[in-house]
């Protein structure tokens, strides 16, 4: 077996000690201040948050999930009337940051907040990845199975509950998974709806006072959450089941004369997740358009951009070293090394800007405040998304490629460059531009690390917002909402590419 070059284990062990910072801050934390931390867990509001938290984690992942089968079987398993529309509509929220959707329907109804106006802001936010995951899995399942079920005499119900639901259900509870830790992680919807959870309460410690143990105690609780909800998805899923493409034909239910109310309910579905927010975004910016400082838009859509674009670089590059490790020259170091990376995969942003601050304060102050530190969160929060995106291109190479231009006397590195790298090209630079999106939209973490007198979109967006300065804040939310519809693009051409090709079926 090749050895892996020097270059992507250093990359590789560096990122890898990164990513040990935001626990190893924690631990350090409640271990100089174990008598205020456990002073702080035992207060009567730390319980109260503790119960605000999981009310929404699980009201929001059990409503997303119904929302999402409801769209997905109406869309893939009848004659839904222009699936394809329907299809577009259930993902569009996706391009939607959910503090911009919470800001929508703040700026229409200034009443709205709540642990109610939580649930459906976060609920029609994640709804598109269990869409997502189970339309997927639906256009997979077996319906052989289904159709000796009708004719055994079972009931629809109990078709989908015996027969489907089995073969959907890994794809349903991994993407309940993302949903969970999502509304785990939120925090600027959660604060513009003025509904107290861990991370309004940790950013709020953080703001109010020098003393992190209070912050630290908390973090910890929403790690230790974050653990359990893991644990519970991994036990619950199951293992996946062979699916047979055996009858390729779709079995499409009639709708008959409910054709009419569910394609409402659709439409109230994407009203609730995207119209309305949107319409609310379009409408505060004409009214604000004769004050709107175009200067600042300009400089915070510069500055989001080119911090973005940056963040991409850095974290391809050390996902790149990474995956070229693992994918290529597996073994033991490797494995572990990816395994430390994914660690961090489930923590909330708002810990790992906590522990960065202190890190950058005082191991590091000569990059506090400056715009490595924020590289440093990026990194570590990102490089596990890039990972992922990064591994599937590489892997996809065939291995004798390899082979080939090394029988013809070129060295592993020539290969590797001139055949290996520019065949995966495709993935890797669109694994590039998914960090790079997902950096633009990202909030906690770049309002703890940003440099001093740096603005981004999102940044602008929370200052107007905090002021209750809706017109303001719009031009800033609608200019991020276009950018961020990029990949929604593309994946709704897709989308309408996959359920063409079924209708014609």
């Amino acid at each position: 077996m090749q050895k892996p070059p020097v270059l992507t284990v250093v990359l590789g062990v560096f990122a890898a000690l990164l990513a040990i910072v935001p626990l190893g801050y924690l631990v350090l934390r409640l271990a100089e201040g174990i008598e205020a931390a456990s002073a702080e867990l035992a207060r009567p509001r730390t319980f109260e948050l503790l119960s605000n938290t999981v009310l929404l984690v699980v009201s929001v992942s059990l409503t997303a999930l119904v929302v999402g089968v409801v769209q997905a079987w109406f869309v893939v398993r009848t004659n839904l009337r222009y699936p394809g529309f329907y299809a577009v509509v259930a993902t569009v929220p996706l391009a939607i940051p959910s503090y911009v959707l919470a800001l929508g329907y703040v700026s229409i109804f200034p009443w709205f907040s709540g642990f109610w106006a939580s649930w459906l802001v976060l609920t029609m936010a994640t709804a598109p990845y269990v869409f997502l995951a189970v339309s997927a899995a639906l256009l997979r399942v077996d319906i052989a199975a289904e159709e000796v079920g009708r004719s055994l005499g079972l009931s629809r119900l109990q078709v989908f509950l015996k027969i489907t639901w089995p073969q959907v259900r890994t794809s349903a509870t991994a993407a309940v998974l993302l949903v969970s830790l999502y509304v785990l992680s939120e925090f600027g919807a959660i604060a513009l709806l003025r509904f107290d959870t861990f991370t309004r309460a940790i950013y709020n410690a953080y703001r109010s006072s020098f003393d992190r143990t209070a912050a630290a105690s908390l973090a910890l609780v929403l790690v230790a959450l974050t653990l359990v909800i893991v644990l519970l998805e991994r036990r619950y899923r199951g293992d996946y089941l062979m699916q047979r493409p055996a009858n390729p034909r779709r079995l499409k239910q009639d709708l008959g004369k409910l054709q009419t109310p569910v394609t409402l309910l659709l439409a109230l579905f994407g009203l609730l997740g995207a119209g309305l927010p949107m319409a609310a975004l379009l409408n505060w910016t004409m009214i604000g358009s004769s004050s709107t400082d175009l200067a600042k838009l300009v400089s915070a859509t510069l500055s989001s951009f080119g911090i973005a674009l940056l963040a991409a670089i850095l974290v391809s590059i050390f996902a790149l070293a990474v995956s070229i490790w693992v994918v290529l020259h597996k073994n033991k170091l490797g494995s572990f090394i990816e395994g430390l990376l994914w660690s961090n995969h489930a923590l909330p942003a708002i810990v790992v800007g906590l522990a960065l601050v202190f890190f950058g304060a005082n191991v590091t102050p000569w990059i506090y405040q400056s715009i490595w530190l924020l590289m440093i969160a990026y990194l570590i929060l990102f490089l596990p998304n890039g990972l992922a995106a990064m591994s599937t291109p590489l892997a996809q190479v065939p291995k004798g490629l390899t082979e080939v231009s090394q029988s013809l006397g070129q060295s592993y590195r020539k290969s590797l460059t001139k055949v290996i790298l520019p065949i995966a090209s495709p993935g890797l630079i669109a694994a590039a531009a998914l960090v790079m999106l997902t950096v633009l939209k990202e909030l906690p973490a770049t309002l703890l690390l940003r440099p001093t007198g740096a603005e981004t979109l999102a940044t602008r967006l929370w200052s107007a917002t905090e002021e209750l300065a809706y017109a303001q804040a719009a031009p800033f939310a609608l200019v991020l909402v276009i950018i961020a519809g990029l990949p929604a693009l593309a994946l709704n051409a897709s989308v309408r590419k996959t359920y063409a090709e079924v209708n014609e079926e």
